[in-house]
């Protein structure tokens, strides 16, 4: 079969919770079985970044704008207009609680591109949660979409990992973080059989720092800790395009490379498209 004009698809997906610590008690991310994430440290680059700002709203502007500075209603080119500008497809997939965050902060606007969709995966309880959990359906429609070939760029979300690590309870963050990583096993495998290109981003960080290791009490928030930025694909196997690598595979013993605002100008150049002057992020790739 001839896939010389089969459309490679971009895929972000953040993730909730994750950041890097070289902490261990209270780390519920050194504590799982994650040898799915670990496997994809060591096959494709990777490194530790910085989150931008302690509002998870303003991430997602800087995420989707490029853009270091404050300045996010002077600047309307993100990077969700860009792609739709160049007439390629996209779609956004969170559950209902997420959504605004991948949608309307990432877009920096209220309203759908013309060649976008929106998925909102509700997390009201209903009769088929007894089953499969938020994160296994954004997971299950993420990689339909993946195999649908229909969108150039998939922007998804998993929340769960926060969910657990917010509410204080150390056992199910643990079992969140390794049912996460199972689940990112599935999606990159999906956009590797479609020889498309995954970009995974912790979205902030809470699941390695549940609680406080002293008092022993629960620490109910996020951290300002760095998060975890992975490029999967056949092109970049084996790669570290100029990333420091992390010896063990253990990403706290590297240095922060880059921020939020580096993402949007990766996946541009990923897509061949053009980086905006405006954007004060530089692409990893």
């Amino acid at each position: 079969m001839d896939n010389t004009n089969k459309k490679k698809t971009v895929v972000l997906l953040t993730i909730n919770a994750w950041g890097v610590s070289s902490d261990v008690e209270n780390n519920a991310i050194r504590k799982a079985k994650i040898e799915d994430f670990k496997d994809l440290v060591a096959s494709y680059p990777s490194t530790i970044i910085k989150t931008c700002s302690d509002k998870l709203s303003e991430n997602y502007r800087i995420l989707g704008l490029g853009l270091k500075s404050d300045n996010y209603f002077y600047n309307k080119n993100s990077l969700s207009k860009i792609i739709d500008q160049n007439n390629f497809s996209q779609i956004k997939i969170a559950d209902s609680e997420n959504f605004p965050l991948v949608s309307v902060f990432f877009n920096n606007q209220e309203e759908k591109f013309i060649n976008e969709d929106w998925k909102i995966v509700k997390n009201k309880k209903a009769l088929s949660d007894l089953f499969f959990s938020v994160d296994e359906k954004i997971i299950k429609e993420t990689v339909s979409t993946i195999k649908s070939g229909k969108y150039d760029f998939i922007f998804s979300n998993l929340s769960e990992m926060g969910d657990a690590a917010l509410s204080g309870d150390f056992g199910q963050t643990i079992s969140a973080v390794e049912k996460t990583s199972l689940g990112l096993k599935k999606i990159a495998n999906a956009v590797l059989e479609e020889e498309g290109t995954l970009i995974v981003l912790g979205a902030y960080g809470a699941a390695e720092d549940v609680f406080n290791v002293n008092t022993k009490i629960s620490n109910f928030s996020k951290t300002s800790n760095p998060v975890p930025f992975l490029i999967v694909g056949k092109d970049y196997q084996g790669k570290t395009i100029g990333l420091e690598e992390a010896p063990n595979n253990d990403l706290s013993l590297i240095k922060t490379q880059g921020d939020f605002s580096d993402i949007a100008p990766t996946v541009l150049k990923i897509m061949g498209l053009d980086i905006y002057p405006e954007m004060t992020g530089e692409s990893f790739v």
